[in-house]
């Protein structure tokens, strides 16, 4: 993935205030007192940090993590016309980090799952980006997956299509014909995913291989 430094936070921030001081005193030196700042960013949220300036308030919030005094104090508001380009541009994902383009494509399918997630991203970067998608992901192939009926009639229409909705993956036509090559059915994918929710399309594959080799060798 792309590299945009040691930032914790690397979210674009679209205003800045500085707001009351921290420890308020009668008599000091303005320019000496650390002062809480609001700050919204590009997802739309309200964060709370501190520091002697902006320059200084702006530091604390890119680069502090697990940090009391910078906080979210107002969650963004739910989009309903929230698109994965959006999210993309949101999170400044490059051209280069294709897999997690796709990964948001893919996992978050909805608008719903969409402002799900950036419910709940809290610091911008790379690596806490692909750590969210890869446990929100782990969720709904565990809890939310498609139904057997639904996956059964989309997979009559469109198996490929099928294929990447159950399991979250990109799929494309020679991969459907490796599973379908393999003996794979919509029936199989089904029951290896009653067994196994997480398990992967090659994963589903080889175990497709393996059945037909004991079925040939008669074991």
């Amino acid at each position: 993935m792309s590299t945009l430094g040691n930032k914790v936070n690397k979210q674009h921030i679209l205003d800045i205030a500085r707001m009351e001081p921290v420890w308020p005193q009668e008599e000091g030196n303005d320019e000496k007192e650390i002062h809480y700042y609001h700050i919204t960013d590009a997802l739309n949220r309200k964060w709370q940090t501190i520091g002697y300036n902006v320059s200084d308030a702006i530091e604390v919030f890119e680069k502090e993590k697990n940090n009391v005094w910078t906080r979210i104090i107002e969650p963004a508001p739910f989009n309903p016309k929230l698109t994965t380009n959006d999210l993309i541009q949101m999170f400044h994902i490059s051209s280069e980090d294709e897999h997690i383009r796709n990964a948001m494509q893919i996992i978050l399918n909805s608008v719903e799952r969409r402002n799900e997630f950036i419910a709940r991203s809290i610091y911008i970067n790379e690596q806490d980006i692909f750590n969210l998608l890869c446990n929100m992901k782990s969720e709904y192939l565990r809890h939310h997956r498609l139904t057997d009926e639904e996956f059964t009639e989309l997979y009559a229409a469109n198996p490929v299509e099928a294929l990447s909705v159950y399991f979250l993956e990109s799929v494309d036509i020679h991969l459907y014909w490796e599973w379908a090559g393999a003996g794979g059915t919509c029936e199989k994918a089904i029951q290896y995913k009653q067994g196994a929710p997480e398990i992967t399309l090659i994963q589903a594959i080889e175990r497709a291989e393996d059945e037909v080799d004991c079925h040939i060798s008669g074991y």
